[in-house]
């Protein structure tokens, strides 16, 4: 280092360099190294800021797909039980159908015949006598 200081300040005693040069020129020197080293310092920090902003990002997107397929999957679940209600119910009508089918040909005063047999009312309309008589069969 020595050498270096020689070379780059002339001195008025030749090997010998001056001292307040040296100091101002060691100063000088390490005031650069640390300049240099906030410098790096700060871009380290400010890689670290943006990694640390990019997996914020992330994970808010992540979260927010999670928050969507947590209602599609609600919403689907919800679709499924209607779906389910609604063909229970066209069960039930087609059972209550196929109920009423082998009464739906005959007169009132055979379904009041039939109704009498199984101890039922036999007053009411056609249709309420379809209905008793449906309903006996399979409750």
């Amino acid at each position: 280092m020595y050498e270096l200081v020689n070379a780059a300040v002339p001195s008025l005693h030749p090997g010998k360099p001056e001292e307040g040069v040296f100091v101002e020129l060691v100063t000088s020197m390490t005031g650069t190294v640390r300049e240099q080293a906030e410098k790096v310092s700060n871009i380290v920090k400010d890689q670290t800021d943006q990694a640390a902003d990019v997996a914020t990002e992330t994970a808010k997107k992540a979260e927010e797909v999670a928050q969507e397929l947590a209602e599609l999957a609600e919403k689907a679940e919800k679709e499924q039980e209607r779906l389910a209600r609604q063909a229970e119910r066209a069960a039930a009508k087609e059972a209550k159908a196929k109920a009423r089918e082998p009464y739906e040909e005959l007169t009132k005063a055979e379904l009041a015949a039939q109704l009498a047999e199984c101890g039922l009312p036999k007053s009411g309309n056609v249709n309420e006598l379809i209905e008793r008589l449906a309903a006996s069969d399979g409750g």
